[in-house]
């Protein structure tokens, strides 16, 4: 019987067991330090790394664009404007007035009055043209600024993903505290497999055995 069990153990002297044997000398003197340390130093850093997460910005997952940015804009495009209008428009009136005067026509009279809102009309319309442009503007710079607003997003949640990706690949070849106990789970099942179907052989092959004998003096 305990012959059988050495053979399903690989003790005996007819199976691999000198193979092995030797594998498990190879094995065990195979010199893992550098690997191990430089496995070692990367978990090291890896942990580092990952007290830094909670330091790094959120995931941005909502972009929005500036209405400062939109009024400053448009504020800075009309006063451009008017800066530039002011003096022409001022220049346009006594201008005018000059030529009326030249003309013989008289303020306050009809003549007068319609040339003069004439021309208002043309300084207002110039007016609400910059108005228009500066609200032109004002949307372009809302727009800048959402699409600024999107790529810092996207560089940040990219950047943080990039961080965890390295965190990961830093621990890639590390083995977990459950993966671990996961694999002397499975080792020990095979063990324990192992010594049941050794067991089992053995007491089939005592009972084959035993059945032989008996059978033998039976037919004595």
């Amino acid at each position: 019987m305990s012959k059988s069990i050495g053979h399903v153990f690989g003790t005996d002297s007819t199976n691999t067991l000198g193979y092995e044997n030797n594998y498990l000398n190879y094995l065990n003197n195979y010199d893992t330090s550098n690997y191990d340390n430089t496995l070692n130093n990367l978990t090291t850093t890896a942990v580092n790394l990952s007290n830094n997460l909670s330091s790094m910005p959120s995931y941005q997952f909502i972009a929005t664009g500036s209405d400062e940015a939109r009024k400053r804009a448009e504020n800075a495009t009309y006063q451009a404007y008017r800066d530039k209008l002011t003096p022409e428009h001022q220049q346009q009136i006594a201008d005018l007035e000059t030529s009326l005067a030249n003309k013989g026509i008289t303020v306050g009279s009809e003549a007068y009055q319609r040339a003069m809102t004439d021309l208002q009309n043309a300084q207002n319309n110039a007016l609400n043209q910059a108005a228009y442009q500066s609200v032109i503007n004002g949307q372009e710079a809302y727009s800048q600024s959402l699409n600024d607003a999107i790529n810092s997003g996207g560089f940040n949640n990219s950047a943080q993903q990039n961080y965890i990706n390295l965190i990961l690949s830093l621990l890639s070849n590390s083995v977990s505290g459950y993966q671990n106990e996961q694999n002397i789970y499975n080792v020990q099942s095979g063990i324990n497999n192992r010594q049941t179907q050794a067991e089992q052989s053995g007491w089939n092959n005592m009972f084959n055995t035993s059945n032989s004998i008996s059978k033998y003096y039976k037919i004595k």
